[in-house]
């Protein structure tokens, strides 16, 4: 037979109250202890992208995942006011295209590439548009034309 110890203040009667007690605590400390001890689980990863540097020009920068954690490098606005155009970059994706917010689709932006192609785009009044992206190994720049009823005139960021 197992001899309980009666803790001061317990009566006869009630020391079968130290053994769940003794328990609860020593089970407490154990998940503790393996809470504290257990490696730290990794952060969830990025999704894989579609392409990288050259292989994503002319390419859609949301369908191919260069979009997640891109960066906003340079802005333009067009001369005599208007909507704001970003030129955004991923590292991810070596990559860059431009950016409108929701603005009237009579907007025209662009992405250039120096001595090379560019990409137009026109904005949309229900979601923010962006143009087809190009490799940022190459000098690019974002252009929005300027809304003057003749057409043909931009407003850039500077070269990048």
């Amino acid at each position: 037979m197992r001899h309980l110890r009666i803790l001061p203040g317990m009566s006869k009667g009630s020391s079968m109250a130290v053994r769940p007690l003794a328990l609860s605590c020593l089970s407490t400390a154990v998940l503790a202890s393996s809470l504290l001890l257990a490696p730290a689980l990794p952060a969830a990863a990025e999704a894989p992208t579609s392409c990288r540097g050259s292989s994503c020009t002319g390419k859609n920068p949301q369908s191919e995942g260069c979009s997640s954690g891109a960066r906003v490098i340079d802005r333009v606005q067009p001369a005599g006011g208007g909507p704001e155009v970003e030129l955004r970059n991923s590292t991810r994706c070596s990559a860059a295209w431009a950016r409108i917010q929701k603005a009237n689709s009579n907007w025209r932006f662009k992405i250039e590439i120096r001595r090379g192609n560019s990409y137009t785009a026109n904005a949309s009044p229900s979601y923010a548009a962006y143009t087809r992206m190009v490799g940022s190994s190459n000098a690019y720049r974002a252009c929005v034309e300027i809304y003057d009823g003749r057409g043909g005139s931009w407003s850039c960021t500077d070269w990048h």
